[in-house]
């Protein structure tokens, strides 16, 4: 009886130390964290709201992130559907990076309603805010193209 105590109780212990042990992944930074304190190897997410309603989505734009600082290393949607409304929802981009070496850099992404933005975008070549032809109205703010700058400081390791 004793053996079989040692063995349930070596079993929970083992639980509790696995528990605290996970592994929940890289730090999230959202919209309003404009400065970022990474070390040297760290990677990290930036985390963007996104209404594809709206047809709004976000792009890394020029000019990029010194390289030698930080490199991008994945893009991905986080989409919530709406079941009662065809085309509806909202969700968030995020966009993930590595610190490589030290030093600080800028990360700008660029938040594009549908028809705010011209260029290749993930696909290929930067993207920047559509012009307005000449004697157009000014778009409406939730129509046009927003910028958000990210100032990244990577530590030593």
């Amino acid at each position: 009886m004793t053996s079989a105590l040692r063995r349930l109780s070596s079993a929970a212990l083992l639980m509790t130390v696995l528990a605290g042990c996970s592994n929940t992944g890289p730090d999230t930074y959202e919209l309003g964290e404009k400065h970022i304190e990474v070390d040297a190897g760290e990677e990290f997410r930036l985390s963007v709201p996104v209404d594809t309603a709206m047809g709004e989505w976000w792009y890394l734009t020029s000019p990029e992130p010194n390289r030698d600082v930080v490199r991008r290393t994945d893009k991905r949607e986080e989409i919530e559907a709406d079941d009662d409304a065809v085309g509806s929802g909202s969700g968030t981009d995020l966009f993930g990076f590595k610190a490589v070496g030290p030093g600080t850099t800028e990360i700008r992404l660029i938040q594009c309603p549908r028809g705010a933005c011209a260029g290749g975008g993930d696909a290929g070549g930067p993207v920047t805010p559509s012009p307005v032809p000449s004697g157009s109205p000014t778009p409406q703010k939730k129509y046009r193209a927003t910028i958000h700058t990210y100032t990244v400081t990577v530590r030593k390791p």
